[in-house]
Order: structure tokens, then sequence, then C-alpha cells
């Protein structure tokens, strides 16, 4: 059975918008449930943002399974959280979109199949259609690769992951004085640690980096495309958390061959150098870098 949608939105009716636009370019069929959590108002400009989505979501093609416009600005973290726990308590496995991403026509088809393909694979804690090595140059062929690295950008996961986490029990004072977690952390980007960090003191509230640390302990890894087949065009100053972007017009357009799962894993790579690429790509905040050595007097 195909997995459900979950579609997270706020107060960006072009966004959600244009995501709807691309939904309705793949091949949805009723087994995909579609479900809509959109994020209350904090102010007078918000609600009108909101009437608008609605208006949207009425005129388009699709067929909602379930739509919940909260009444109370919960925040993306917790929107996220609570809006797929739900899903989760439901199903084995779901797709997850926010309304700043757009996707091409072969992007929940691929979703499907390894979502299906993986959902008893206890290597894997996820899926994404974004890739982290668009820009990575190697004479190897290959239409997928693993990762140590959990994106948030066009991502599933199945409830036998998702329903284990606890949000709200990481021991950071463990993780932080043990050298040895430290590192095993940053082997997914150097930024992960100071990430957490961040979200320990509450300057960040991340459930990305909540999913990545649960992950990293578990040892689970997240199959991607060797090129993206989404793009995310929130980073125009519109998003709440996302810093703008010049990188708006990025391709998007990869559709590898996924008729059938059958051979997948002859086409996937897993090597050193790409984790070396995604861990040195991802770069420290210079703010909450600066925010940790006054307080702890070292670089982490």
């Amino acid at each position: 059975m195909n997995s459900p949608i979950v579609i997270f939105s706020y107060n960006r009716p072009k966004h959600i918008n244009k995501l709807l636009n691309t939904i309705i370019k793949n091949e949805i069929n009723k087994n995909n449930k579609i479900y809509l959590f959109c994020d209350g108002p904090k102010n007078t400009i918000d609600k009108k943002k909101i009437d608008i989505i609605k208006k949207i979501i009425e005129k388009k093609k699709i067929i909602f399974h379930y739509k919940i416009f909260r009444k109370k600005n919960l925040g993306l973290s917790k929107n996220i959280i609570d809006g797929v726990s739900y899903v989760l308590k439901k199903h084995s496995k779901c797709i997850v979109l926010e309304d700043d991403l757009v996707i091409n026509k072969n992007c929940l088809k691929f979703m499907n199949l390894m979502l299906i393909k993986l959902k008893d694979n206890k290597d894997f804690g996820s899926v994404s259609a974004h890739s982290y090595i668009d820009e990575y140059k190697t004479s190897k062929e290959f239409d997928f690769y693993i990762t140590k690295r959990h994106c948030s950008w066009c991502w599933g996961t199945w409830s036998r992951v998702w329903n284990k986490i606890e949000w709200n029990k990481i021991d950071y004072t463990k993780h932080f004085s043990n050298d040895n977690e430290i590192k095993n952390f940053s082997l997914g980007g150097k930024d992960l640690n100071l990430l957490l960090w961040g979200n320990y003191k509450k300057i960040i509230n991340s459930w990305a980096i909540r999913f990545n640390y649960f992950c990293s302990k578990k040892k689970l890894n997240s199959f991607q495309p060797r090129f993206s087949m989404i793009r995310n065009d929130g980073r125009d100053f519109t998003g709440t958390h996302e810093k703008f972007s010049f990188s708006k017009n990025k391709r998007y357009d990869f559709s590898p061959k996924i008729s059938s799962t059958k051979n997948i894993f002859f086409r996937t790579l897993r090597s050193a150098q790409i984790d070396s690429y995604i861990k040195n790509k991802h770069r420290r905040s210079f703010k909450l870098l600066i925010r940790f050595f006054l307080e702890n007097k070292r670089i982490l």
C-alpha cells in the first residue's frame, strides 16, 4: 500500500499553491491518503494568509483525507512532531512535505517505492528525495546513495522508527561529556553537535536535529537519490527558519530508473568519500559557535 502524504503549511499561500500544483503532476492513487496540518496564526496578517490558503486548497483537484488548521501557533517543530505522530499511529509509513518545496513528477513514485522496499530493513531510518551530493564530482555512475545524515526536505520514515523517539528525554549532559558520542554524531556533519547544543539551550527548536540524533544513536542510515528530485523555494525571506539563498533555480529533474525496486541496490553507492563530503559540506553556524565558545571556552 502506498504511503500517506503529510503536508505542513503555515502562512505562505504562494508556496503551498506551487507545492500542490507539483503534487498534482505526480501519480497519486486512493492509497496515498493526503493529510494537511496548517499551523495557527501569530497575528491578523497570518490569519488573512491562512484564509487564502484555505481557498487555494478548496480549488485544487486534490482529495484531502484529513485537514487541520490549528487555532494556536505551535511552531514548526511541534506542528511536525504532533502531525507525523498522528499519522504514524494510523499508518506504518509516511511521506512528509513542507509548503516551501516543489517536487518533480517522479518524486512520490520514488518515495513510495523506497518506503515499501526498506520497510523491514533495520539499517534505515529514513528516505529523502533531496540529495546532499548534487555537486559531488566522481567518475562512478550510480542512481542512489546511502548517508548517515537524514534530511528534512521531502522525507519519509516508518512508525517502527518514529514512534520510538522520546523527543524530550535526550540526555544532553551525557552526550556532551562523552568525546566518542560527539565524534560519532559529527560523522553526519560538522554542524550536528552544535545544532544539538543549540536545541539543548533552547536557542533553536528543531525536530530535525533530534531525529538525526536518534538515528545516529541507533545507527540508522538514510537512502537518497544521486541528484535532487525536489527544490526548496522557501529561501526568499518568507520563511521563519530558512535563510536567504541565491540557489532558487537549482535543477530538480532527476528521474532514476524506479519502475522496479528489484535491482535497486546494484545502483546504490555507499562510500567513505561521500560520507566525508557530506560531513564537511555542512558548516557550523558562526553565531551558535560564538555562543558555545563564550559559555564553554572551547570549540565544539
